[in-house]
């Protein structure tokens, strides 16, 4: 039987016999997925001076990565990194249109992005860079957030960027 569970970080639907591991849309952790009739919409929220600056902050980073991902997966040498870079970039998307609602604010297009052309190694090098920069910001801005739901999705997606960094640290 196919029960929905909807994701407490992004609001993502997921069919299946149980709640999977991690959110399939964004990637959060399975602790993030209830049955869909205990989801609770979040939607833009009052946010601090900082918080919202965080999100801003947040939000260019994330598009800029998914460009870069974008990039990557155009210029993938295999077929396995292809899916990861795929993967990682819809992803990114996904977070940056989490923020953006949070924040009340349009999503911005995909900015023009360069990666290494037909170079595995050094996308999943600088993939490795732009993940550890990311876990660093998130948990910085989760630390001194006030509110607790942008407590929660930054350390939630503080998370996910590690498994983003373990990822990159396998493939490369």
């Amino acid at each position: 039987m196919f029960n929905p569970y909807r994701c407490q970080i992004c609001g993502e639907t997921y069919l299946g016999s149980a709640a999977p591991d991690r959110c399939p849309f964004c990637g959060a952790h399975g602790r993030w997925m209830v049955g869909a009739a205990e989801w609770a919409k979040t939607g833009k929220i009052e946010l601090c001076q900082q918080s919202y600056d965080d999100c801003l902050q947040a939000i260019d980073l994330e598009v800029n990565n998914a460009a870069f991902y974008k990039c990557a997966q155009q210029n993938a040498q295999t077929q396995v990194t292809e899916a990861i870079f795929k993967r990682l970039h819809k992803q990114e998307m996904e977070h940056a249109e989490l923020l953006a609602e949070m924040a009340g604010v349009e999503e911005p297009a995909l900015p023009a992005a360069s990666c290494a052309a037909n170079d595995d190694a050094q996308n999943l090098a600088d993939a490795h860079a732009r993940e550890q920069r990311a876990i660093q910001l998130y948990l910085q801005f989760a630390d001194r957030a006030p509110e607790k739901r942008v407590q929660d999705v930054f350390r939630a997606l503080a998370d996910i960027e590690a498994e983003h960094l373990k990822i990159s640290n396998i493939y490369r």
